[in-house]
């Protein structure tokens, strides 16, 4: 019988990043997460899994963008839009988009937006950003928010 090559699952981990109260920006301008060392691990891909809880009163057929931030392994890193190591502010200019959460057309307070996402060779280091436009800011309390991920590498069974 032939060797077959399957997915091996790390387990799901939070990304370390500040999403309560996040306020709406239609220029780029959002939260990066902490950088994940994926030196040792070496994920050929990274599963990203969000919850976001929307804020008071928010404008309708507007998004979330989640966008992936890679790190090379330099003593002094590249980062994508010159990302910081951990959890910050940050203007998205050239990161790769990799989903968006839409809402519906007349949204409520509080609604919660949910999405899945491909980061595809994340490199030495990893990490996502989070910007939206729905015109208020985010729900302010930051247990209502999550952002996870779980890495994928091919395994010979």
């Amino acid at each position: 019988m032939a060797n077959e090559i399957k997915d091996k699952f790390s387990s799901s981990t939070a990304f370390t990043i500040t999403l309560a109260s996040l306020a709406t920006s239609v220029v780029g301008v959002g939260r990066q997460s902490d950088i994940v060392d994926n030196s040792v691990t070496r994920y050929q891909d990274v599963l990203v899994y969000a919850k976001i809880k929307q804020g008071t009163s928010p404008t309708g057929s507007r998004s979330v963008y989640v966008y992936a931030i890679r790190s090379d392994a330099n003593a002094t890193p590249h980062r994508s839009d010159a990302a910081g190591a951990s959890d910050a502010g940050i203007t998205i200019l050239n990161a790769e988009l990799i989903g968006v959460m839409r809402n519906k057309a007349s949204p409520t307070t509080g609604d919660d937006l949910y999405g899945e996402f491909m980061l595809s060779r994340p490199g030495p280091g990893f990490g996502i950003a989070i910007v939206h436009d729905t015109a208020v800011n985010l729900d302010s309390t930051g247990s209502n928010h999550w952002v996870r991920w779980i890495g994928l590498n091919p395994e010979v069974q």
